[in-house]
């Protein structure tokens, strides 16, 4: 774990340094764009940044998402998820994830999606959406595309996830 990294909410001075860590962490501007078309829509749910020594180093942010048959609560998409390079596999991705999961629950998330590593994401609960009955509308992603949900959870429908339409830059 990353000694003195401090997880907070994003405010709006953190704009400029969360568009550059997300364009050094992945080596391109797409999910930046997203991020910022997330913003200018008022998709964003919850955003976390880490911070360390007073500087921002990573983030995270959740938008809603919906599915088909709908399913009501608290619907959410994590990603992207981001940490600047020279921080990287110290623990801070980790720690945003982490935290920001435990504020999504508070805030009564009922579904959580995310696209990425099986196994980075599974040891936060994230399984398979498919075990669910789920897919993403994107593109069959395999046990990439996972879902976190709570125990009342309606799994007997098979349901197809949408994200924001910002993210359809990225496919």
């Amino acid at each position: 774990m990353t000694l003195g990294a401090v997880i907070r909410k994003v405010k709006r001075e953190d704009r400029d340094a969360v568009l550059a860590i997300l364009r050094a962490a992945f080596k391109r501007a797409t999910e930046a764009a997203i991020v910022e078309q997330l913003w200018n829509s008022h998709a964003i749910k919850l955003e976390r940044v880490a911070e360390i020594g007073g500087v921002v180093n990573g983030y995270v942010c959740y938008s809603t998402i919906n599915t088909q048959p709908e399913l009501k609560g608290v619907l959410l998409g994590l990603g992207p998820l981001a940490v600047a390079p020279d921080h990287q596999n110290q623990g801070v991705g980790a720690m945003l994830v982490t935290e920001s999961l435990k504020a999504c629950q508070e805030n009564g998330a009922l579904l959580i999606a995310v696209l990425g590593d099986p196994a980075y994401y599974s040891r936060f609960g994230f399984e398979p959406a498919s075990k669910s009955k789920m897919s993403w509308a994107g593109f069959d992603a395999g046990d990439a595309f996972q879902i976190l949900g709570r125990d009342d959870l309606d799994t007997d429908e098979i349901r197809t996830i949408h994200y924001h339409k910002a993210f359809d830059m990225a496919s």
